[in-house]
């Protein structure tokens, strides 16, 4: 008999966190919930491993807390998840909010980590774990345990290719699935429709002597819209963490489709390293692809200050917003509102849909075709209507539990 308890991610969106237990105790993903702000944690439990399954902060961002065991994940992950866990430090200390961790915390996560690959085989007590590629971000990952039957954890999965990644690698069966469920009830627009918009902005934009500011996610998104936008890589600068990012991106280059083109475009893409390069960055480059996607930091604000008076400018949201972040106000009201500063925006605000997750069709797709006698739904802010609709279409069993909710399978 296995439990399955869920830490964090219950019927919300951040800190995904579920921890299976049989004789062993094992930890899947552990991250952090930004928004809204102060950052909340999942509940701490006590393990014997855990597994990480990409490096987004809401499934890394609280992994130093693991301490005293193994954390299974692969290289790409490791090295994107410490940038980002690094910066989510620096940021909580400027906001004032802290972190329940150290950087000695972190130095003691890179030393507990155990690396492996996808398909490869690793065990925990009772538990065989694999890592199938999820198609979400380059290194994420879905994670199947077998302990005589087998639990299949989606994480963030895409079922569609995008010009970084391939799709999902998916098991046959599985007797328990653990699914995301962003997009439970929600049919995604066609995606080279979308793809088209974009495209069509950015030169609607240019040819009337606008700019076009398109702040980003550093891991992902950055490189997904540079792909789309690729034409235009001469005409483009990209700051912020996703250079780092696109760097490591391009080093672990087994991890996404096209290396060799990847690494093309980014010698033509012009990289912002300094205050002076910024100043000049407007005028010389008329795309900027820039963090941090909601615009709760990063460079991406100070382009928008400098862009908020020029009419012909445009701002392309291509990510999630959250409710309470700077970014959704200004795609509602086209105007820019933080702690410290707020003014209107003369330019259009876009939002393109671009997103990693899978939509309603994929996710219904996922469960064809691994056929469970159980779905956990989590991930999600309509996670038990997401169920609901499983049992009906599906006649199988259906849970959308809160946090510190356990399911026995």
């Amino acid at each position: 008999m296995t439990y399955i308890k869920i830490l964090g991610g219950g019927d919300e969106i951040g800190r995904s966190s579920i921890m299976l237990e049989n004789k062993k105790r094992l930890i899947l993903d552990h991250g952090v919930k930004i928004q809204p702000e102060p950052p909340t944690y999942p509940a701490r439990e006590k393990a014997d491993a855990a597994i990480i399954a990409h490096a987004h902060l809401d499934h890394v961002g609280a992994a130093p807390l693991l301490k005293n065991m193994p954390v299974y994940m692969n290289d790409v992950t490791l090295e994107l998840g410490t940038m980002l866990i690094n910066d989510s430090m620096k940021v909580a200390k400027k906001e004032g909010f802290g972190v329940p961790y150290s950087n000695n915390d972190v130095k003691r996560l890179i030393k507990n980590t155990k690396i492996v690959r996808y398909n490869e085989k690793f065990r925990v007590g009772e538990f065989t774990c694999t890592l199938w590629s999820s198609g979400h971000i380059p290194g994420s990952s879905s994670i199947l345990v077998d302990d005589g039957k087998k639990t299949f954890y989606t994480s963030d999965i895409q079922t569609r290719p995008t010009h970084l990644l391939n799709p999902c690698n998916l098991p046959d069966k599985v007797d328990t699935l653990i699914i995301e469920s962003t997009y439970g009830m929600r049919v995604q627009e066609d995606r080279a429709k979308e793809e088209a918009r974009l495209r069509e902005i950015v030169d609607e934009t240019i040819s009337n002597g606008g700019s076009v500011l398109i702040p980003v996610l550093a891991v992902g998104r950055a490189q997904e819209v540079m792909l789309i936008l690729q034409d235009h890589a001469r005409k483009m600068a990209l700051d912020g963490m996703a250079k780092l990012a696109s760097e490591i991106i391009a080093e672990y280059s087994a991890y996404i489709k096209n290396p060799k083109g990847f690494r093309e475009l980014l010698r033509s893409v012009k990289f912002m390293h300094n205050d002076r390069d910024r100043e000049s960055a407007v005028k010389k480059c008329p795309i900027i692809v820039a963090t941090a996607g909601m615009l709760t930091g990063g460079p991406a604000v100070r382009y928008l200050r400098e862009i908020q008076e020029n009419k012909h400018s445009s701002v392309i949201f291509t990510s999630f917003l959250a409710e309470d972040s700077p970014g959704r106000g200004l795609k509602d009201t086209n105007t820019f509102a933080n702690d410290e500063e707020r003014f209107a925006v003369a330019g259009t605000v876009h939002q393109v849909e671009l997103s990693a997750h899978a939509d309603r069709t994929g996710l219904l797709e996922i469960i064809k075709k691994t056929r469970p006698e159980t779905v956990i739904c989590v991930h999600g802010d309509q996670c038990k209507e997401f169920a609901k609709n499983i049992e009906e279409e599906f006649n199988i069993q259906a849970f959308a539990p809160k946090n510190g909710e356990v399911v026995r399978v």
